[in-house]
């Protein structure tokens, strides 16, 4: 019966030793902005995780528009251009901030909007322009890009590290329609991933208190971080210059 016992609770035991050994993620104090356009998530989202590893990076909305001239590559369908992964990067980059990049496939990225529109294929050949300059730019300034998508698991690990996630996000989960959007991981524990999302909607009540470290259930997050027909993933990883 001891033995028995003793068998049974090994499973336990082994569980409780992988807890253990997982590195904590200290919760990182993000300081909220709340994008001031409909097409700057992006560089709200670098500019909140810049401000956490530096807060001589001020938080402001001439930096915002500044980042988003530097690092649109994507065209929305209608209105002004979004931001990429690799955009993102470079912009951390210039500011002496060091950067990493996953994206779960290759090609051009974020297109679905645009191909069944009359002047889409000539907005995905600018697009896939963009896209190889900047991975010729990364490469240059020796930006790590992956190939794969960063599963939670990774981004704890990165978190320990120091490293700010900001991620790709359909806004279905949180605002009801189904867009891209990007938001910056604050802390990750082991049952929900809490994120700062720069976008308010305010026909939905929500509040910047609301949009500060929400919190969504791994699997929620899994299923957030998986944008449209093509379940396209990207993950941009900030941290301290060398």
């Amino acid at each position: 019966m001891a033995a028995t016992k003793k068998a049974a609770n090994r499973p336990l035991r082994a569980r409780a030793a992988a807890k253990a050994a997982r590195p904590a993620t200290p919760p990182k104090k993000i300081a909220y902005y709340n994008q001031s356009t409909g097409f700057t998530c992006g560089p709200s989202s670098l500019m909140m995780a810049m401000n956490a590893l530096d807060p001589k990076i001020k938080i402001a909305r001439l930096l915002e528009l500044q980042l988003w001239r530097e690092a649109t590559t994507i065209f929305m369908g209608d209105g002004h251009g979004g931001c990429g992964a690799l955009g993102l990067a470079l912009a951390a980059k210039r500011r002496g901030f060091a950067a990493e990049v996953w994206m779960n496939r290759g090609g051009v990225f974020l297109t679905d909007r645009l191909e069944k529109q009359p002047e889409g294929k000539d907005r995905v050949a600018a697009m896939r322009l963009l896209q190889e300059a900047d991975l010729a730019e990364a490469k240059r300034q020796r930006i790590p890009v992956h190939r794969g998508a960063a599963d939670i698991e990774t981004l704890r690990k990165a978190m320990a590290k120091g490293a700010v996630p900001i991620v790709l996000v359909s806004t279905t989960l949180f605002h009801g329609s189904d867009g891209p959007h990007w938001v910056v991981v604050s802390d990750i524990t082991d049952d929900a991933v809490k994120v700062n999302d720069p976008w308010i909607s305010r026909d939905k009540g929500q509040t910047a208190r609301h949009q500060t470290g929400r919190t969504v259930s791994h699997a929620d997050f899994i299923r957030m971080t998986a944008y449209g027909p093509r379940r396209e993933r990207a993950t941009v990883l900030i941290k301290r210059g060398a």
